[in-house]
């Protein structure tokens, strides 16, 4: 039975941290530990958990703050485990998940990656439905959270994840060098994992920001150039049937924009009117 580590980078993470931590030791699976690596918390709530937390199992590591990527590695670098699942400290999963996640490594040396469907719950509820895994889905972007299981000697063998990328998705850039090393990619058909919704994150924050954006996908794109020369045939198929989409809005709605183009008034108040909508 291979022993599985669950890493949990913790930030700030406060009562919703214990959410996590006992998700994941309520697995089926028996041979199983967890290590915490709190990322220099300042919230004195999240402090006084860690400090008097007595979870089995568990192990705990404190650092000056440096990132999720940093977190996640100094995780795996102490963990004992054949096998590694990231858990951010706001999420959970289901009792099953580790042992069929294994089952399947274990039965596939082929594989490199097993994710699940999943569920969303907090400030929105309901199924997260996003796409199917596709090495041409991947290539556009990511599809895979980050709660899925891989192994640690492929961790090793890309150099873990990228502590350059601070703002956000260092996980889609991990699955691409675990794909570039020729893993393949497996999705359970069950939901077994269950993603938080907050009206804030780090999530939200930077997929508001345009600049960090572009910054963190250039970063990803020139780490990795050889992934994505190999399938730039993906990349320019999306990139034109995006053209093909645009043209077609713009034939039928053209003539539209052209009119409040003429009047300008009626353009500021149809925004004005989305706005107060909002409200």
């Amino acid at each position: 039975m291979p022993r599985v580590s669950i890493i949990i980078p913790c930030y700030n993470a406060g009562e919703l941290l214990t959410e996590a931590v006992q998700s994941a030791l309520a697995q089926t699976w028996e041979d199983l530990e967890v290590v915490i690596v709190d990322d220099g918390s300042t919230d004195s709530a999240t402090q006084k958990i860690l400090e008097q937390a007595s979870w089995p199992r568990t192990r705990i590591v404190h650092q000056t703050n440096a990132g999720p990527s940093a977190a996640r590695n100094r995780a795996v670098q102490m963990a004992t485990g054949q096998y590694i699942l990231p858990l951010d400290a706001d999420d959970t999963i289901e009792p099953q998940y580790v042992a069929k996640a294994v089952a399947v490594l274990d039965a596939r040396p082929e594989v490199g990656v097993v994710y699940c469907k999943a569920r969303k719950f907090g400030a929105e509820e309901g199924p997260w439905n996003l796409p199917a895994y596709s090495l041409r889905e991947l290539v556009i972007d990511n599809v895979i959270f980050v709660t899925a299981l891989y192994r640690k000697a492929d961790w090793a063998a890309v150099g873990g994840y990228n502590e350059k990328l601070r703002h956000g998705v260092e996980d889609y850039e991990f699955w691409v060098k675990i794909v570039h090393l020729g893993r393949e990619v497996v999705q359970l058909d069950e939901s077994l994992f269950n993603y938080r919704i907050q009206q804030k994150s780090r999530t939200t924050s930077f997929q508001d920001g345009r600049a960090a954006v572009v910054e963190t996908y250039a970063e990803i794109f020139r780490s990795n150039i050889s992934f994505y020369a190999a399938h730039a045939d993906f990349l320019f198929e999306h990139r034109f049937g995006l053209y093909d989409e645009l043209g077609h809005w713009r034939s039928r709605y053209g003539k539209l924009d052209a009119f409040f183009n003429r009047h300008p008034v009626l353009l500021k108040i149809g925004r004005r009117l989305k706005r107060i909508c909002r409200y």
